[in-house]
């Protein structure tokens, strides 16, 4: 049996990028000088003038000119200080349940490589795919994304079949933009679904966390990209 799980939203409330963004800017607080970039950029998204692979992209200059090592370490404590802690009991049962039953099991997110492999690796996913960045030994202003680009949509299938996984028994995720992940899976389980969500797949399973933080806010978003 293959189960894929999506992370952000789907493992724990709210978005890792964000949240990043908030532990980075709380640490080095010098580094808000990025809004100089992201402001313009994120109008020009706005707008229909550049594509979410850009915006990924001059949301990494976060940490512009920073070393691979220091970067690593960052993801390190950031994994198990922010994510490991927030995951919800929930999905982490039934991600016990398959490893019990000896599933293969797909961590596959859109969330940068940088920390979704640590994700992987400290939840025993069989296999982890997130958005891998290019990179060499300091983190370079707008970042590349390694072809065929930012792990979402089509691009997730591709980096299964990559894996030779062309058809898994259950999808675990709370996002409408997995419409094509749901297509090779046999059944969905929506995580804490919006109610357009439920609506357009009436035969999903439905699995409600009843999470209390506030992590979807236009609010939390600017209180994070400000390291408030």
């Amino acid at each position: 049996m293959t189960a894929i799980f999506d992370m952000d939203g789907t493992l724990f409330p709210g978005d890792s990028q964000l949240r990043f963004a908030r532990r980075i800017l709380k640490r080095h607080g010098w580094r808000r000088l990025y809004l100089l970039l992201l402001l313009p950029v994120g109008l020009l998204r706005a707008v229909r003038l550049v594509g979410t692979s850009f915006m990924k992209r001059a949301y990494l200059s976060l940490v512009w000119r920073m070393p691979k090592d220091e970067l690593e370490a960052e993801c390190e404590s950031f994994v198990k200080e922010e994510l490991l802690p927030n995951i919800y009991p929930a999905l982490r049962e039934r991600l016990d349940q398959h490893d019990r039953a000896g599933d293969r099991t797909v961590l596959c997110s859109a969330s940068p490589g940088w920390w979704t492999r640590l994700m992987g690796r400290e939840l025993n996913f069989d296999y982890t795919i997130g958005t891998p960045i290019t990179m060499g030994d300091r983190v370079p202003l707008l970042p590349a994304l390694a072809a065929p680009g930012n792990n979402k949509g089509l691009n997730k299938l591709a980096r299964l079949k990559d894996l030779a996984i062309t058809h898994a028994d259950v999808l675990y995720t709370d996002s409408a933009a997995d419409e094509a992940l749901m297509g090779i899976c046999e059944r969905t389980v929506l995580v804490n679904p919006t109610p357009a969500l439920r609506a357009a797949h009436p035969e999903a399973e439905v699995l409600e966390t009843h999470d209390t933080q506030d992590c979807t806010s236009l609010s939390f978003a600017c209180r994070c990209l400000l390291g408030l």
